[in-house]
């Protein structure tokens, strides 16, 4: 229940009671409102079904990411990448089992890279830094997501997106090299 709604349910309260509004008694409620607001833990920012970030939380990082510098010194350069997965057959929505097994997949292929992701519209969106062993690894969470279901998520597409200049300057070049190469990461 939002600050609004309280106000809106005091002010009732004294209507029915046919009171004139108490401003100190409305003091108390928006005081004991915000504090618990603040002890309050926050809102959950993972997806039940995939166990990836939701989109509102994905959203917010992307915004953070954006407001920092994107020079070419910059050390934050990071980009988006989009692996397109095929839709459920029967046009609803994957099987939860297999929507949990997604997110344990893509949360096992991008461990320790820093990245971030979330599923939306039989896609997983993935915020990441940008490297060339970021750009194998997201290959490889492709692959496992082929993998999965006996190929029923297969064939995927991967998309890159440069969210800075200087991720922008070198991608073409790494994205080849990452296609090029076995993508091995240490």
């Amino acid at each position: 229940m939002g600050i609004g709604e309280t106000m809106t349910d005091f002010r009732a309260l004294f209507s029915a009671a046919e009171r004139t509004l108490d401003v100190d008694a409305l003091q108390s409620v928006a005081e004991g409102w915000a504090e618990v607001a603040e002890t309050a833990p926050p809102i959950s920012c993972t997806d039940v079904y995939t166990g990836l970030a939701t989109q509102a939380h994905f959203q917010r990082r992307i915004h953070e990411v954006s407001s920092m510098g994107t020079g070419p010194d910059c050390p934050g350069a990071h980009a988006m990448a989009i692996i397109s997965i095929a839709g459920p057959r029967d046009g609803r929505s994957h099987c939860w089992t297999l929507l949990a097994r997604m997110g344990e997949a893509v949360k096992g292929q991008l461990h320790g890279t820093g990245a971030m992701a979330m599923y939306q519209n039989s896609a997983v969106h993935v915020l990441f830094p940008f490297s060339e062993s970021n750009l194998c690894r997201l290959v490889e969470c492709k692959a496992a997501l082929e993998a999965l279901g006996d190929g029923t998520l297969g064939p995927a597409r991967l998309r890159f997106y440069p969210l800075s200049s200087a991720a922008a300057a070198v991608s073409a070049d790494t994205a080849t090299a990452a296609k090029d190469s076995s993508c091995e990461t240490k």
